[in-house]
Protein backbone atom coordinates (compact mmCIF):
# COMPACT_ATOMS: atom_id res chain seq x y z
CA UNK A 1 0.00 0.00 0.00
CA UNK A 2 3.21 2.20 0.00
CA UNK A 3 2.43 3.51 3.59
CA UNK A 4 6.27 2.06 4.34
CA UNK A 5 9.38 0.42 2.10
CA UNK A 6 10.40 -3.54 3.02
CA UNK A 7 13.42 -1.75 4.72
CA UNK A 8 11.73 0.16 6.80
CA UNK A 9 9.02 -2.20 8.12
CA UNK A 10 11.63 -4.74 8.96
CA UNK A 11 13.83 -1.91 10.44
CA UNK A 12 10.76 -0.82 12.63
CA UNK A 13 10.57 -4.69 13.62
CA UNK A 14 14.01 -5.27 14.89
CA UNK A 15 12.93 -2.54 17.90
CA UNK A 16 15.44 -2.86 21.21
CA UNK A 17 11.63 -4.16 22.51
CA UNK A 18 11.67 -7.08 20.26
CA UNK A 19 14.83 -8.17 22.18
CA UNK A 20 13.79 -6.92 25.75
CA UNK A 21 10.93 -9.73 25.20
CA UNK A 22 13.42 -12.57 24.02
CA UNK A 23 15.74 -11.99 27.23
CA UNK A 24 12.83 -11.45 29.88
CA UNK A 25 11.59 -15.29 28.28
CA UNK A 26 15.35 -16.15 29.07
CA UNK A 27 15.42 -14.91 32.62
CA UNK A 28 11.86 -16.27 33.66
CA UNK A 29 12.69 -19.79 32.19
CA UNK A 30 15.47 -19.80 34.00
CA UNK A 31 13.52 -19.00 37.31
CA UNK A 32 11.31 -21.23 36.61
CA UNK A 33 13.70 -24.33 36.07
CA UNK A 34 15.26 -23.55 39.38
CA UNK A 35 13.16 -23.91 42.77
CA UNK A 36 13.68 -20.56 43.76
CA UNK A 37 10.23 -19.41 42.93
CA UNK A 38 8.73 -22.23 44.72
CA UNK A 39 11.09 -21.63 48.12
CA UNK A 40 9.89 -17.94 48.06
CA UNK A 41 6.20 -19.21 48.42
CA UNK A 42 6.64 -21.65 50.85
CA UNK A 43 8.54 -19.50 53.27
CA UNK A 44 5.51 -16.84 52.97
CA UNK A 45 2.95 -19.80 53.51
CA UNK A 46 4.89 -20.62 56.78
CA UNK A 47 3.32 -17.60 58.16
CA UNK A 48 0.14 -17.97 56.59
CA UNK A 49 -1.60 -21.08 58.56
CA UNK A 50 -4.62 -22.65 57.19
CA UNK A 51 -5.94 -18.85 56.23
CA UNK A 52 -7.86 -19.22 52.95
CA UNK A 53 -7.70 -15.30 52.67
CA UNK A 54 -3.97 -15.58 54.20
CA UNK A 55 -2.58 -18.03 51.61
CA UNK A 56 -4.84 -15.90 48.88
CA UNK A 57 -2.20 -13.20 50.12
CA UNK A 58 0.93 -14.96 50.47
CA UNK A 59 0.40 -15.90 46.46
CA UNK A 60 -0.67 -12.45 45.16
CA UNK A 61 2.03 -10.75 46.97
CA UNK A 62 4.78 -13.61 45.77
CA UNK A 63 3.58 -13.51 41.95
CA UNK A 64 3.51 -9.56 41.89
CA UNK A 65 7.10 -9.57 43.64
CA UNK A 66 8.55 -11.26 40.68
CA UNK A 67 6.21 -9.87 38.29
CA UNK A 68 8.37 -6.92 38.90
CA UNK A 69 10.97 -8.02 37.21
CA UNK A 70 9.96 -11.03 34.82
CA UNK A 71 7.02 -10.86 32.09
CA UNK A 72 3.55 -11.29 33.42
CA UNK A 73 2.78 -14.85 31.27
CA UNK A 74 5.86 -17.23 33.06
CA UNK A 75 4.93 -15.74 35.93
CA UNK A 76 1.04 -16.24 36.20
CA UNK A 77 1.83 -20.08 34.54
CA UNK A 78 4.52 -20.94 37.39
CA UNK A 79 2.45 -19.93 40.48
CA UNK A 80 -1.01 -21.25 38.57
CA UNK A 81 1.19 -24.95 38.73
CA UNK A 82 1.98 -24.26 42.66
CA UNK A 83 -1.78 -23.55 43.33
CA UNK A 84 -2.82 -26.32 41.04
CA UNK A 85 -0.25 -28.57 43.22
CA UNK A 86 -1.96 -27.11 46.45
CA UNK A 87 -5.64 -27.80 45.25
CA UNK A 88 -4.69 -31.35 44.10
CA UNK A 89 -4.59 -32.14 47.72
CA UNK A 90 -8.61 -30.22 48.89
CA UNK A 91 -10.96 -33.66 48.97
CA UNK A 92 -13.68 -31.47 49.72
CA UNK A 93 -15.51 -30.68 45.91
CA UNK A 94 -17.08 -27.32 47.13
CA UNK A 95 -14.11 -25.91 49.31
CA UNK A 96 -11.64 -27.04 45.98
CA UNK A 97 -14.25 -25.19 43.44
CA UNK A 98 -14.62 -22.16 45.69
CA UNK A 99 -10.90 -21.88 47.05
CA UNK A 100 -9.80 -22.45 43.05
CA UNK A 101 -11.75 -19.84 41.57
CA UNK A 102 -10.22 -17.30 44.02
CA UNK A 103 -7.00 -18.28 43.59
CA UNK A 104 -7.17 -18.21 39.72
CA UNK A 105 -8.62 -15.19 39.57
CA UNK A 106 -5.82 -13.56 41.94
CA UNK A 107 -2.78 -14.66 40.48
CA UNK A 108 -3.06 -12.94 36.72
CA UNK A 109 -4.55 -9.89 38.76
CA UNK A 110 -1.67 -9.60 41.45
CA UNK A 111 1.08 -10.44 37.60
CA UNK A 112 -0.34 -7.27 35.94
CA UNK A 113 -0.78 -5.19 39.15
CA UNK A 114 3.12 -6.35 40.04
CA UNK A 115 4.07 -5.78 36.61
CA UNK A 116 3.79 -1.50 36.86
CA UNK A 117 6.48 -1.26 39.65
CA UNK A 118 9.30 -1.14 37.71
CA UNK A 119 9.69 -0.56 33.83
CA UNK A 120 11.35 -4.37 33.30
CA UNK A 121 7.84 -5.93 34.99
CA UNK A 122 6.14 -5.90 31.80
CA UNK A 123 7.45 -5.45 28.19
CA UNK A 124 4.53 -2.90 27.88
CA UNK A 125 6.11 -0.60 29.94
CA UNK A 126 9.62 -0.96 27.76
CA UNK A 127 7.26 0.09 24.99
CA UNK A 128 5.64 3.17 26.17
CA UNK A 129 9.31 4.38 27.48
CA UNK A 130 10.97 3.69 24.18
CA UNK A 131 7.94 5.34 21.82
CA UNK A 132 8.16 8.50 24.73
CA UNK A 133 11.79 8.76 23.91
CA UNK A 134 11.36 8.34 20.25
CA UNK A 135 8.25 11.20 20.02
CA UNK A 136 10.03 14.04 22.61
CA UNK A 137 13.20 12.71 23.27
CA UNK A 138 11.93 12.80 27.27
CA UNK A 139 14.04 9.58 29.04
CA UNK A 140 12.31 8.18 32.22
CA UNK A 141 14.92 6.33 34.30
CA UNK A 142 14.38 3.11 36.33
CA UNK A 143 14.10 4.53 40.08
CA UNK A 144 11.54 7.35 38.72
CA UNK A 145 9.51 4.71 37.15
CA UNK A 146 9.40 3.37 40.27
CA UNK A 147 8.20 6.00 41.99
CA UNK A 148 5.71 6.28 40.06
CA UNK A 149 4.67 2.31 40.21
CA UNK A 150 5.13 0.85 43.50
CA UNK A 151 3.04 3.25 45.49
CA UNK A 152 0.50 2.39 43.17
CA UNK A 153 0.77 -1.37 43.65
CA UNK A 154 0.90 -1.15 47.18
CA UNK A 155 -2.32 0.33 47.33
CA UNK A 156 -4.13 -1.40 44.65
CA UNK A 157 -2.51 -5.00 45.84
CA UNK A 158 -3.95 -5.43 49.71
CA UNK A 159 -7.50 -3.54 47.77
CA UNK A 160 -8.03 -6.36 44.78
CA UNK A 161 -7.07 -8.98 47.72
CA UNK A 162 -10.27 -7.32 50.04
CA UNK A 163 -12.37 -7.27 46.66
CA UNK A 164 -11.79 -10.84 45.99
CA UNK A 165 -12.15 -12.30 49.43
CA UNK A 166 -15.43 -10.09 49.89
CA UNK A 167 -16.63 -11.50 47.07
CA UNK A 168 -15.80 -14.91 46.70
CA UNK A 169 -15.75 -15.96 50.69
CA UNK A 170 -13.37 -18.91 50.95
CA UNK A 171 -13.56 -21.38 53.39
CA UNK A 172 -10.24 -21.88 55.28
CA UNK A 173 -8.44 -25.32 54.02
CA UNK A 174 -7.30 -27.97 56.20
CA UNK A 175 -4.42 -27.81 58.41
CA UNK A 176 -3.01 -31.12 56.67
CA UNK A 177 -3.61 -29.77 53.56
CA UNK A 178 -0.71 -26.76 54.26
CA UNK A 179 1.67 -29.34 56.01
CA UNK A 180 1.22 -31.71 53.11
CA UNK A 181 2.31 -28.71 50.86
CA UNK A 182 5.09 -27.46 53.09
CA UNK A 183 6.92 -31.14 53.16
CA UNK A 184 7.50 -31.16 49.42
CA UNK A 185 10.61 -33.71 48.71
CA UNK A 186 11.17 -32.46 45.25
CA UNK A 187 12.45 -28.80 46.87
CA UNK A 188 16.41 -29.38 47.96
CA UNK A 189 16.61 -27.98 51.60
CA UNK A 190 19.87 -25.83 50.30
CA UNK A 191 20.29 -24.05 47.09
CA UNK A 192 22.34 -26.22 44.85
CA UNK A 193 25.13 -24.47 42.92
CA UNK A 194 22.60 -23.76 39.67
CA UNK A 195 20.68 -22.01 41.95
CA UNK A 196 23.54 -19.83 43.94
CA UNK A 197 24.79 -18.75 39.70
CA UNK A 198 20.84 -17.59 38.68
CA UNK A 199 20.60 -15.89 41.92
CA UNK A 200 24.00 -13.96 41.01
CA UNK A 201 22.92 -13.19 37.85
CA UNK A 202 19.74 -11.93 38.57
CA UNK A 203 21.34 -9.81 41.71
CA UNK A 204 24.06 -8.07 38.74
CA UNK A 205 20.56 -7.60 36.30
CA UNK A 206 19.00 -6.01 39.00
CA UNK A 207 21.38 -3.60 40.60
CA UNK A 208 22.53 -2.43 37.13
CA UNK A 209 19.14 -1.94 36.40
CA UNK A 210 19.09 0.51 39.01
CA UNK A 211 22.67 2.07 38.44
CA UNK A 212 21.06 3.04 34.90
CA UNK A 213 19.10 6.04 36.54
CA UNK A 214 22.53 7.74 37.12
CA UNK A 215 24.64 5.82 34.30
CA UNK A 216 22.70 6.24 30.51
CA UNK A 217 24.61 3.76 28.94
CA UNK A 218 23.70 1.61 31.08
CA UNK A 219 20.34 0.70 28.93
CA UNK A 220 17.67 -1.62 30.18
CA UNK A 221 17.28 -4.14 27.18
CA UNK A 222 21.29 -3.73 26.83
CA UNK A 223 21.45 -5.29 30.55
CA UNK A 224 18.66 -7.80 30.02
CA UNK A 225 19.97 -9.65 26.87
CA UNK A 226 24.01 -9.25 28.47
CA UNK A 227 21.72 -11.04 31.43
CA UNK A 228 20.22 -13.84 29.08
CA UNK A 229 23.70 -14.32 27.27
CA UNK A 230 25.23 -15.20 30.94
CA UNK A 231 22.27 -17.88 31.38
CA UNK A 232 24.26 -19.96 28.11
CA UNK A 233 27.89 -18.83 29.06
CA UNK A 234 29.78 -22.32 29.69
CA UNK A 235 30.65 -22.61 32.99
CA UNK A 236 27.16 -20.96 34.28
CA UNK A 237 25.00 -23.22 31.58
CA UNK A 238 21.72 -22.63 33.54
CA UNK A 239 19.88 -22.26 30.12
CA UNK A 240 20.64 -24.69 27.10
CA UNK A 241 19.84 -23.10 23.49
CA UNK A 242 17.99 -26.04 22.41
CA UNK A 243 15.91 -26.58 25.20
CA UNK A 244 15.19 -22.26 25.15
CA UNK A 245 13.96 -22.36 21.73
CA UNK A 246 11.05 -25.03 22.10
CA UNK A 247 10.19 -23.71 25.10
CA UNK A 248 10.20 -19.91 24.45
CA UNK A 249 7.06 -18.22 22.85
CA UNK A 250 8.18 -16.96 19.45
CA UNK A 251 4.55 -16.28 18.87
CA UNK A 252 4.76 -13.23 20.98
CA UNK A 253 8.00 -11.79 19.84
CA UNK A 254 6.65 -12.39 16.52
CA UNK A 255 3.48 -10.11 17.15
CA UNK A 256 5.47 -7.57 19.32
CA UNK A 257 7.56 -6.99 16.47
CA UNK A 258 5.09 -6.41 14.31
CA UNK A 259 2.80 -4.57 15.73
CA UNK A 260 5.60 -2.17 16.70
CA UNK A 261 6.09 -2.30 12.74
CA UNK A 262 2.24 -1.27 12.23
CA UNK A 263 2.47 0.93 15.04
CA UNK A 264 5.75 3.29 13.21
CA UNK A 265 3.52 2.81 9.80
CA UNK A 266 0.67 4.61 11.53
CA UNK A 267 2.76 7.50 12.99
CA UNK A 268 4.10 8.11 9.57
CA UNK A 269 0.42 8.11 7.98
CA UNK A 270 -0.31 10.69 10.67
CA UNK A 271 -3.02 8.34 12.17
CA UNK A 272 -2.17 9.75 15.30
CA UNK A 273 -3.67 13.52 14.15
CA UNK A 274 -6.36 12.58 12.77
CA UNK A 275 -7.55 10.65 16.08
CA UNK A 276 -6.60 14.01 17.74
CA UNK A 277 -8.87 16.12 15.17
CA UNK A 278 -11.42 13.48 15.69
CA UNK A 279 -12.66 13.74 19.77
CA UNK A 280 -9.15 13.93 21.76
CA UNK A 281 -9.15 18.03 21.23
CA UNK A 282 -12.27 17.45 23.57
CA UNK A 283 -10.49 16.50 26.41
CA UNK A 284 -8.42 19.84 26.45
CA UNK A 285 -11.46 21.50 28.94
CA UNK A 286 -10.67 18.81 31.88
CA UNK A 287 -8.20 19.00 34.84
CA UNK A 288 -5.79 16.65 35.09
CA UNK A 289 -7.35 14.54 37.45
CA UNK A 290 -10.15 13.70 35.49
CA UNK A 291 -8.21 13.63 31.86
CA UNK A 292 -6.28 10.54 33.67
CA UNK A 293 -9.35 9.25 35.16
CA UNK A 294 -10.97 9.26 31.33
CA UNK A 295 -7.85 8.21 29.82
CA UNK A 296 -7.34 5.17 32.27
CA UNK A 297 -11.08 4.11 31.95
CA UNK A 298 -10.44 4.35 27.83
CA UNK A 299 -7.52 2.05 27.55
CA UNK A 300 -9.21 -0.61 30.13
CA UNK A 301 -12.32 -0.77 28.22
CA UNK A 302 -10.26 -0.34 24.34
CA UNK A 303 -8.92 -3.75 26.05
CA UNK A 304 -12.39 -5.44 24.73
CA UNK A 305 -12.50 -4.98 21.48
CA UNK A 306 -8.35 -5.11 21.09
CA UNK A 307 -6.97 -7.16 23.60
CA UNK A 308 -3.18 -6.65 22.11
CA UNK A 309 -1.32 -4.45 24.99
CA UNK A 310 1.20 -3.17 22.32
CA UNK A 311 -1.39 -2.38 19.38
CA UNK A 312 -3.31 0.25 21.91
CA UNK A 313 -0.08 1.60 23.20
CA UNK A 314 0.93 2.40 19.32
CA UNK A 315 -2.20 3.42 18.23
CA UNK A 316 -2.90 6.03 21.45
CA UNK A 317 0.65 7.32 22.02
CA UNK A 318 0.99 9.83 18.85
CA UNK A 319 -2.70 11.05 20.39
CA UNK A 320 -1.85 11.54 23.62
CA UNK A 321 1.38 12.89 22.48
CA UNK A 322 -0.59 15.53 20.89
CA UNK A 323 -3.10 16.12 23.43
CA UNK A 324 -0.03 16.56 26.24
CA UNK A 325 1.19 19.42 23.22
CA UNK A 326 -1.95 20.93 23.44
CA UNK A 327 -2.33 21.10 26.92
CA UNK A 328 0.98 22.64 27.61
CA UNK A 329 2.02 19.64 29.92
CA UNK A 330 5.18 16.68 29.79
CA UNK A 331 4.24 13.67 27.93
CA UNK A 332 5.19 11.33 30.52
CA UNK A 333 2.19 12.65 33.06
CA UNK A 334 0.01 10.90 30.05
CA UNK A 335 2.26 7.98 29.00
CA UNK A 336 2.81 6.35 32.32
CA UNK A 337 -0.86 5.86 33.13
CA UNK A 338 -1.22 4.34 29.29
CA UNK A 339 1.70 1.94 30.62
CA UNK A 340 -0.16 0.90 33.90
CA UNK A 341 -3.54 0.52 32.02
CA UNK A 342 -2.40 -0.64 28.76
CA UNK A 343 -0.98 -4.02 30.61
CA UNK A 344 -4.18 -4.65 32.39
CA UNK A 345 -6.05 -7.41 30.95
CA UNK A 346 -8.95 -7.28 34.09
CA UNK A 347 -12.81 -7.48 32.57
CA UNK A 348 -12.73 -10.60 30.10
CA UNK A 349 -10.01 -13.06 29.92
CA UNK A 350 -8.79 -12.40 26.06
CA UNK A 351 -5.49 -11.25 26.90
CA UNK A 352 -2.58 -14.03 27.60
CA UNK A 353 -2.09 -13.26 31.05
CA UNK A 354 -5.46 -14.14 32.57
CA UNK A 355 -5.83 -16.97 29.88
CA UNK A 356 -3.72 -19.08 31.62
CA UNK A 357 -5.89 -19.48 34.81
CA UNK A 358 -8.91 -19.37 32.79
CA UNK A 359 -8.47 -22.11 30.73
CA UNK A 360 -8.35 -24.54 33.92
CA UNK A 361 -12.19 -23.75 34.34
CA UNK A 362 -12.51 -22.80 38.00
CA UNK A 363 -14.06 -19.51 37.58
CA UNK A 364 -16.40 -17.95 34.27
CA UNK A 365 -16.35 -14.75 32.86
CA UNK A 366 -18.79 -13.18 35.08
CA UNK A 367 -16.62 -13.96 38.15
CA UNK A 368 -13.95 -12.12 36.29
CA UNK A 369 -15.54 -9.17 34.93
CA UNK A 370 -17.10 -8.51 38.74
CA UNK A 371 -14.29 -8.34 40.18
CA UNK A 372 -11.92 -7.06 37.28
CA UNK A 373 -14.62 -4.08 37.39
CA UNK A 374 -13.92 -3.03 40.80
CA UNK A 375 -10.50 -3.19 40.94
CA UNK A 376 -10.04 -1.69 37.42
CA UNK A 377 -12.17 1.52 38.89
CA UNK A 378 -9.59 1.51 41.83
CA UNK A 379 -6.87 1.26 39.34
CA UNK A 380 -7.93 4.24 37.33
CA UNK A 381 -8.49 6.13 40.60
CA UNK A 382 -4.97 5.51 42.17
CA UNK A 383 -2.65 6.48 39.03
CA UNK A 384 -5.13 9.66 37.98
CA UNK A 385 -4.76 10.51 42.08
CA UNK A 386 -0.95 9.24 42.82
CA UNK A 387 0.86 10.72 39.11
CA UNK A 388 -0.03 14.05 39.28
CA UNK A 389 1.81 13.96 43.03
CA UNK A 390 5.04 12.27 41.63
CA UNK A 391 4.99 14.70 38.60
CA UNK A 392 5.10 17.79 41.34
CA UNK A 393 7.78 16.21 43.00
CA UNK A 394 10.37 15.73 39.87
CA UNK A 395 9.05 19.33 38.75
CA UNK A 396 6.94 17.68 35.38
CA UNK A 397 3.96 20.05 36.57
Amino acid sequence: FGVNTLGEAFANFANPVTFFVLASFAISFAIIKTPLAQRLIRSLLKKSGNSASKILLVFMIATALLSSIMSNVPVTSLFMGLALGLLAKMRDKQSKADFGKVIMISIPFAGMIGGIMTPVGSSINILTLSLLEEHSGITVSFLEWMVFGIPVTIVLLPVCWLILTRLFKPADLDKSIITDFLMNDEIPRKMDIQEKKLLVIISAVIILWVASSWVPMLNLTLIAVAGMILLFMPGIKILEWEEFSCDVSWNAIIMMGGVISIGQAAIKAELGDWLVNLFIHRLVTLDLFMLLVVIGLFVALLKLPIPIAPAIITILVAPLYSLALLMNINPVILFIPLAFLGGACLLVPLDAVPLITYSQGYYSIRDMFVSGSLTTIVWVLVTAAWIPVVARIFGLL
